[in-house]
């Protein structure tokens, strides 16, 4: 006992353990099933959380991990990931066109001896097989948990200020896989055994980690942290002096930031609207604010100004309110200004400035460009890059990025993308998909199939339509590679030239759009997705294949961005519905049909 709390006070003090996490963990280890979880993950830059499995008789027989990770610097990704003997990861950073922490989703995954698939709300998404897969052959616990990672290349860079975090679960299901007898999942290949919806704490299924944690993990758990109310369980990361589900701070303001008549105001947590949008809580001499928009995370305002040019850089914030009453009289913030790149952009990425590239960075509110996570990785200074003669920047990569980011005016873009494969010999050997602004661009890139390893590889594409100011380009593996720095995804630079500019073309910029309601057909409640790019009125209805009206889902304001709403139909019977949206005077129509 003396050896073990030795090691753990080392711990703390080597990696400054000055945060409090949270996990639970299952008493009982299970050998394949499908494994469910409904959850709302912690937002906020370094933080992780997850729903996985773990085998913690490691290392007496292999290690065993599956998981889902909900990164909190992320508003697209959802990381899925196999981790297997040598702690070999096989990790997807998959895009998914929602923000995964404004609401519950229910995320799932299927173990079998054959393949790991993961789902969303039901829908496959994503499937592992392989030699891999044939190694996680040994039982695991079920676990969720609360962190922040020393990884910066992987979470981002963690900011104390915006403690403390919550992630909210609804429920977490077990069925056994019982092939070809089952009653759900894949094929029926699995059989319901049960579901807990977290409504007390059951000592009979679940373990609390108390002084728990392992290198690489900023935070000690303890069983303080972990909390039940509502219906909900909620893991909570706090720093070390007001541990549990209570938030004593007050909203600070993390950073401001200018374009044309646009402010940004970002702050440390979510905040009451009332409070973010009230145009007299905010101060910036000589300046009127006519305008204020919060956007849906309900921690960014967006403040419009009578004027472009600011006499002052500092301004002051006044009365913001949190959900927990938590108010903050006075904030003062210095407002970043910043220069504009131009109608033509050229970055190395993953290496300094060469030729007319720009020098990769890490993307920041004070950046007009950046990669938000990964590393760099170099080939030798006598490495030949074949076709091309900038060799000095074909022989550094950005590796393991999930997604770059590019400040831009609204416009439409032609875009370049350039690979060398510098790391790996033979085709296969890493895969991925690239999206760029929520659109799949490229499917199942293998560089190795076009050209030769230390080879130059071009990527055209056009009519890239940029309508908030900021270019997005997601990469998600499909085959990750070897190891951990040279591996997943990569890319060597970005090229981005305007075609046409938007600015002017309202009719573009006031786009809205009614996304795919999911599941369909669906049993009892569906999901109805909106995008705006405006503050917009909104009118959502229900009708049945007789053209009666059977319910209004939504009648007011939405915001800026994507908005999910619910319908809820256990009252409705079985058949065609339709769903109407009427948004700014315009009308959208899809068909869904209830099944029961």
């Amino acid at each position: 006992m003396k050896f073990i709390l030795i090691v753990s006070i080392f711990l703390n003090i080597a990696y400054c353990r000055q945060y409090r996490g949270a996990e639970l963990r299952t008493t009982e280890s299970f050998l394949y099933g499908r494994f469910d979880a409904c959850f709302k993950p912690a937002q906020g830059d370094g933080l992780v959380s997850s729903f996985f499995t773990y085998n913690d008789d490691n290392p007496n027989t292999p290690w065993a991990e599956i998981d889902v990770e909900v990164l909190g610097v992320y508003n697209n990704v959802v990381d899925f990931n196999t981790i297997t003997r040598g702690q070999d990861s096989h990790i997807r950073q998959h895009y998914v066109d929602f923000n995964p922490h404004l609401n519950f989703h229910t995320y799932s995954f299927e173990w079998t001896p054959d393949y790991v698939a993961w789902f969303i709300d039901n829908d496959e998404v994503y499937r592992q097989t392989g030699s891999h897969v044939d190694s996680l052959y040994v039982s695991q616990k079920i676990m969720m948990n609360i962190w922040n990672p020393v990884y910066t290349d992987w979470v981002g860079s963690w900011d104390s200020e915006i403690l403390p975090r919550f992630s909210y679960y609804d429920y977490v299901s077990y069925s056994a896989y019982t092939p070809g007898t089952g009653d759900n999942g894949t094929e029926s290949n699995f059989t319901f055994s049960w579901k807990d919806d977290f409504d007390t704490f059951d000592d009979n299924r679940w373990e609390k980690s108390d002084d728990h944690t392992w290198g690489g993990n900023q935070s000690l758990f303890i069983d303080e942290n972990i909390y039940f109310e509502n219906g909900n369980l909620i893991l909570c990361l706090t720093d070390e002096d007001n541990i549990g589900y209570v938030d004593n701070y007050p909203p600070k303001v993390l950073w401001a930031r200018q374009n044309e008549d646009i402010l940004t105001i970002r702050y440390s947590e979510e905040i009451d609207e009332s409070s973010g949008v009230e145009l007299s809580n905010y101060s910036l001499s000589g300046v009127t604010f006519t305008n204020a928009l919060m956007h849906n995370d309900q921690r960014t305002v967006d403040l419009t100004m009578d004027q472009f040019i600011l006499s002052s850089t500092a301004m002051g914030i006044f009365n913001a309110q949190d959900d927990s009453d938590n108010l903050a009289s006075t904030n003062i913030v210095w407002i970043d200004i910043p220069q504009p790149l131009g109608d033509t952009i050229k970055i190395n990425t993953g290496g300094g400035p060469a030729a007319d590239f720009l020098q990769d960075q890490i993307w920041g509110p004070d950046k007009e460009y950046g990669h938000v996570a990964g590393n760099f990785q170099f080939a030798s200074d006598d490495v030949d890059i074949q076709n091309t003669e900038n060799d000095d920047i074909y022989r550094s990569s950005l590796n393991r990025v999930a997604l770059y980011k590019i400040r831009v005016k609204p416009g439409v873009y032609s875009l370049g993308l350039s690979f060398s494969e510098n790391h790996y010999d033979n085709a296969g050997e890493r895969v991925f998909d690239i999206f760029v602004e929520g659109n799949l661009k490229v499917d199942g890139l293998d560089v190795l199939d076009h050209v030769p390893a230390f080879s130059l590889y071009n990527i055209s594409l056009d009519n890239i339509e940029v309508l908030d100011g900021v270019l997005d380009i997601h990469l998600s593996a499909d085959i990750y590679g070897v190891g951990y720095a040279a591996a997943g995804t990569f890319i060597n630079s970005i090229e981005v030239m305007l075609e046409s500019s938007l600015s002017n073309d309202t009719n573009v910029l006031n786009k809205f759009s009614l996304q795919k309601p999911y599941p369909n057909p669906f049993n009892n409640q569906i999901s109805i997705p909106i995008i705006s790019n405006i503050k917009s009125k909104a009118l959502i209805e229900i009708f049945d294949v007789n053209g009666r009206k059977v319910e209004t889902i939504y009648n007011g304001i939405i915001l800026q961005g994507k908005t999910e709403f619910k319908w809820d139909a256990k009252f409705y019977s079985s058949g065609t519905y339709l769903i109407y949206l009427l948004i700014n005077g315009e009308k959208s129509y899809e068909k869904i049909m209830l099944i029961k």
